[in-house]
C-alpha cells in the first residue's frame, strides 16, 4: 500500500476527504473557457472522474457532457464541436494522448487534467488550460484530485457548485462501523469471484469502482451486472449448479434505496429472495440520502474492501507488472 494511504488509514482519515479538500494547480485562464457541450476522454483511474462527472453533474448542469475512453473522437461528436477534457494521472496514456492528437487535428478546443507527463507538455506548448494535480500515487488511488479536478472545471465554466456539495459529505473522519464493513465484505469475497450489481446512475458507477479497484489492489476477479438488465438474461445463470456458486462466487448488490425507482428497489429484494440458496451475497446500503454523500460513502468503502481483501490474500497492491509488461509489448 502506498505510504500516504497507509498514514491516512492508521490515523482513521479518509484519503478522498484531504484530496476533495487540498487546492490544486490551475493555469490562469481556465476560469475562461466555456463550452455547450463536454467531451471528457480518460481510461482507468483516471478516466472514472469523467464518469464521476456525468452521474453527478445531471443534478445541477443542462449541458451535454459525453465520455469517451477509446484512442480517437469520432466523426458524430466532432460534428457537435465539443470542448475537450483530457484526463490522464500520469499524462502519458496511451489512448488519451492518442485523443488529444485526434482533437488538435481537427481544430477542437481543449484542456487536460494530468500530474504531468505529455498532456502538461502538450498543454503548455499549445498555450491550452491544465489543472495540475499532485504526483507520486497509482491512479485509482488519486480519485478524490481527480474528482475535484474535473468538478472544478466544470464550476468554473457554469457556475455550478459540485465541487462544495461533494466536499460537505464528504467526512474527514472514518467511523469504526466502515472499517468494519469493510473488512466483513473482504472476508465474504476472499477466495471468491465477486459480481457487484448497481441500480442507480450511482450505484452502477460505484460497482465499476469496486469492480476495478478489487481488480487492481487485490489481484481478484470481479464483475458488475445491472438492475433490471440482469433479470433478463444473467439471472438465469445462478440455476445452474447452485452448489459451485454459493462456493466460487460472492454477490454484493449495491443499494441507494433514498434514489431507487420503487420498482428497483422491489427487483433488488425479489433478488435476494430468488438467490439466496443459489449464491452468497452481501447488500450495501448507502445511508445518504443525497447522491452526492452517496457516492462519495460507497467509494470509500470499496476501497477499504479492496485494500482488506488484497491483506487477506497477501496481495501487494502496488504490484502492477502485467499492466507494465502489456504497455512494453504495444510499444513493439
Amino acid at each position: 500500500m502506498e505510504e500516504y494511504l497507509k498514514t491516512r488509514l492508521e490515523q482513521g482519515k479518509n484519503p478522498l476527504w484531504s484530496q476533495i479538500t487540498e487546492e490544486l494547480e490551475y493555469s490562469k485562464g481556465i476560469e475562461s473557457v466555456k463550452y455547450e457541450s463536454l467531451l471528457v476522454m480518460g481510461m482507468g483511474g483516471s478516466g472514472i472522474a469523467g464518469d464521476v462527472l456525468k452521474v453527478v453533474s445531471n443534478s445541477v448542469s443542462s449541458r451535454n457532457i459525453i465520455v469517451r475512453k477509446d484512442y480517437s473522437i469520432p466523426s458524430y461528436i466532432r460534428e457537435q464541436n465539443p470542448f475537450c477534457l483530457f484526463i490522464s494521472y500520469s499524462g502519458n496514456t496511451e489512448e488519451t494522448i492518442s485523443g488529444l492528437n485526434d482533437a488538435i487535428e481537427n481544430n477542437l478546443d481543449w484542456a487536460v487534467i494530468s500530474s504531468g507527463g505529455q498532456l502538461i507538455d502538450e498543454a503548455i506548448k499549445h498555450g491550452r488550460e491544465y489543472i495540475k494535480i499532485p504526483t507520486g500515487l497509482q491512479p485509482r488511488n488519486a480519485f478524490g484530485y481527480l474528482v475535484q479536478g474535473v468538478c472544478r472545471f466544470v464550476d468554473n465554466n457554469e457556475s455550478t457548485n459540485i465541487t462544495s456539495r461533494i466536499k460537505e459529505v464528504t467526512n474527514e473522519d472514518i467511523d469504526d462501523e466502515l472499517f468494519s464493513s469493510a473488512h466483513n465484505i473482504a472476508k465474504d469475497i476472499k477466495g471468491k469471484t465477486c459480481l457487484i450489481y448497481g441500480g442507480t446512475p450511482v450505484t452502477r458507477l460505484v460497482a465499476s469502482r469496486w469492480k476495478t479497484q478489487i481488480n487492481e489492489n487485490a489481484k481478484s476477479r470481479a464483475f458488475i451486472g445491472d438492475i433490471p438488465e440482469v433479470h433478463h438474461n444473467e439471472i438465469l445463470s445462478w440455476d445452474s449448479d447452485p452448489g459451485f456458486s454459493m462456493e466460487n462466487y460472492h454477490l454484493v448488490m449495491l443499494r441507494d434505496v433514498s434514489n431507487e425507482h420503487e420498482q428497483i428497489s422491489k427487483r433488488f429484494s425479489y433478488t435476494e429472495k430468488l438467490l439466496e440458496k443459489k449464491v452468497s451475497y452481501s447488500s450495501v446500503n448507502s445511508s445518504s440520502e443525497d447522491i452526492f454523500g452517496a457516492l462519495m460513502s460507497l467509494v470509500l468503502l470499496g476501497d477499504l474492501i479492496s485494500i482488506y481483501l488484497a491483506e487477506e490474500l497477501g496481495i501487494d497492491t502496488m504490484n502492477i507488472d502485467t499492466i507494465e509488461e502489456l504497455k512494453k509489448l504495444l510499444k513493439g
